[in-house]
């Protein structure tokens, strides 16, 4: 009976400490390590985009991009972060951006092809020619768009105050369970 309920325990104290993982799916938060854009509250000020070095319940250490002095923020002085959700390729903005550039040249060159021709152009022609020219457009327009990469930011928030329940393992193999109460 004793081992049943030091399991039942152990277990409850893990699922505890995983919900203090789980975040709303709506929400970022900003975390030691992650490349940041801090926009800072005075008029005028250029965003700084740099690492997080530290992150304490209510202030922000900033490791500028190039080097430089860290910058502290109190959550306070920042209008807005935002958090890097890395770079992405944009092989879909391509692909569209080059079968448009594709069909357009193809009523140019139909255009320009039909007048010159004194039989003139079938229809069966145009299509066929709108269709060859969109699609090389869209290759190459997918190709380079893939190679262009962009970084992707998400609006992020500092987090206000310690987990509720933290689990912790020392060097020598002991666990700790901690909890902490907002009165």
């Amino acid at each position: 009976m004793r081992r049943f309920s030091i399991s039942t325990s152990c277990a409850f104290a893990l699922i505890l400490s995983g919900a203090s993982l789980l975040q709303a799916s709506d929400t970022t938060f900003v975390y030691q390590g992650a490349r940041v854009k801090a926009f800072p509250a005075q008029p005028g000020a250029k965003a700084i985009t740099g690492n997080v070095a530290d992150l304490a319940f209510d202030t922000l250490i900033v490791l500028p991009e190039g080097g430089g002095e860290a910058l502290t923020f109190d959550h306070r002085d920042l209008r807005k972060i935002e958090v890097s959700q890395g770079k992405k390729g944009n092989a879909l903005l391509g692909l569209g951006v080059g079968a448009g550039v594709g069909i357009a040249s193809a009523v140019g060159l139909a255009i320009w092809a039909c007048n010159a021709d004194d039989d003139g152009c079938t229809s069966g022609q145009v299509v066929g020619g709108m269709v060859a020219l969109s699609a090389i457009g869209a290759g190459l327009g997918a190709g380079i768009g893939a190679l262009i990469k962009t970084e992707r930011w998400r609006e992020a928030s500092i987090p206000a105050s310690p987990p509720p329940v933290a689990l912790g393992l020392g060097k020598d193999g002991s666990v700790r369970l901690a909890f902490s109460l907002r009165l």
